[in-house]
């Protein structure tokens, strides 16, 4: 089975609780001989610069060579992997589907172009975003997770307007596994704070939950329930870290109607309680 990852290298990092995720190349290429294996990532959207160096591009079965002042934008699903030439410079930006959903919500025909991958072999004017949101990534400013949503949507603007003008080769066909995949993950982005359910999402497709099961196994190597706990994970961090409500309230709003079940539910996948977990990400960021 093709690794399915958070961030490559990462299994048992189930989320990141951050609006997006900015690295260099080098920070994990390095450390894995500049070789990424092919794998592939379920909720996640990947923008690559490569400022200087280059190497050989896997995406779908397909090879491409990149070079310096190259950009690669990842959809999920897509299977890729690199082998660099060492010592190659750039950025990796990483962003969960739901930031992605968020800043584009008034251009769905952005959105829908990016499930698309496209390669550009220069693209220096998209540079000035890579490097605006890797100083904002690593700052703690006022204002930072705004600034963060407002400059990747103008990198995904910019990115789906190129790709609108540029003749893309066609994507892989898209399986049926694929289909109800996608099409389970848009329910329960709509659902996640009031419907933890398989079997509730399941019906909304007109499928049974042992077939929905098998296709989220088969193609993200996670099961459909496993899918509904990292939604919710992910936003409960979110909501941790980044607002002052109360842990009790906070339960609320993502559907438990016990706050007791959401803290053995939170503990249960950080081996934290949300108050501690809390307590932890503020002394982090001091």
């Amino acid at each position: 089975m093709i690794p399915n990852y958070t961030l490559y290298g990462d299994e048992k990092n189930v989320t990141f609780p951050d609006i997006l995720h900015c690295e260099s190349i080098a920070a994990r290429s390095g450390r894995h001989n500049w070789k990424i294996a092919p794998h592939r990532h379920h909720i996640l959207h990947q923008f690559f610069y490569i400022s200087k160096g280059g190497g050989t591009f896997l995406i779908d079965g397909k090879r491409r060579k990149i070079g310096s002042d190259s950009f690669l934008s990842v959809p999920p699903f897509s299977v890729h992997g690199f082998e660099f030439i060492k010592h190659t410079e750039g950025y990796v930006i990483t962003v969960p589907l739901v930031v992605l959903a968020e800043v584009l919500r008034r251009s769905p025909d952005i959105q829908a172009g990016l499930t698309e991958a496209l390669s550009l072999p220069e693209s220096k004017r998209l540079k000035v975003y890579f490097e605006h949101i890797s100083d904002e990534h690593g700052d703690t400013l006022l204002g930072r997770s705004q600034r963060l949503a407002n400059l990747v949507g103008l990198l995904c603007i910019e990115t789906g307007r190129i790709q609108a003008s540029q003749q893309i080769s066609s994507p892989q066909k898209v399986t049926k596994q694929q289909k109800i995949v996608q099409s389970f993950l848009r329910q329960l982005e709509q659902n996640f704070r009031t419907v933890h359910s398989v079997a509730t999402y399941a019906d909304f497709l007109f499928l049974t939950p042992q077939h929905l099961t098998r296709s989220c196994k088969s193609i993200t190597g996670k099961t459909a329930s496993d899918l509904i706990t990292d939604r919710l994970m992910l936003e409960a961090k979110r909501s941790l870290v980044y607002t002052k409500l109360p842990v009790s309230e906070l339960a609320y709003t993502l559907g438990f109607e016990d706050p007791g079940h959401f803290t053995k539910f939170f503990q249960r996948h950080t081996s934290l309680s949300p108050s501690k977990f809390r307590k932890k990400s503020e002394q982090n960021d001091r």
